[in-house]
């Protein structure tokens, strides 16, 4: 069960179905004082803001390294979060607005369809670019090389130290040799 929730997909489930009811709560807040758009739209930044949290410290929790990140890199993927968020925002405005206005259906089946959709979208956004897995550069000491790939935030690969290769002696020292 532990290991289940370790999995970055049933996290994003999980910060997804709490987000939601965020969302809906909101919506049911200020539903009757504002038009529905408004009301969705409102719930929508809210529980996107929340989400970002709740994704930075705990859903890709496993995509960044053990270090704390720079208060930079931290911006940069708010930064990357939010504008994702526009292009999440759209298609659920869109699917809020056929659901509702064009098929007729209750304001609160509208919210949940349209989080559907936009949750399909944040996810491939997410993982993809702002909580993509990241090579590390750095994180091998000097001389070492990865057995296995590049090494990735998520998938650790073992590394081994390179052992110098023989220079044949005809070889002046200014060629490089590979071996």
């Amino acid at each position: 069960m532990i290991s289940i929730v370790r999995d970055h997909r049933v996290r994003f489930a999980v910060t997804g179905v709490a987000m939601t009811l965020l969302h809906l709560a909101v919506f049911r807040l200020l539903s009757g004082h504002v038009l529905a758009e408004v009301a969705n739209a409102t719930a929508f930044v809210v529980a996107t803001q929340v989400n970002f949290l709740v994704s930075y410290h705990w859903t890709w929790a496993s995509r960044r390294s053990g270090a704390p990140e720079p208060l930079r890199a931290v911006a940069r993927r708010a930064l990357l979060f939010n504008a994702s968020v526009l292009v999440a925002f759209g298609a659920n405005t869109l699917a809020f607005w056929v659901a509702h206005r064009l098929l007729g259906t209750s304001g609160t089946a509208s919210v949940l369809l349209a989080t559907v959709v936009s949750a399909a979208v944040s996810y491939l956004v997410s993982s993809r670019l702002v909580f993509a897995r990241r090579v590390l550069v750095a994180a091998a000491p000097a001389g070492a090389v990865p057995v296995a790939g590049p090494l990735v935030l998520d998938e650790p690969a073992e590394v081994v130290p390179l052992r110098p290769v023989a220079r044949p002696e005809h070889v002046p020292p200014e060629v490089p040799v590979r071996g």
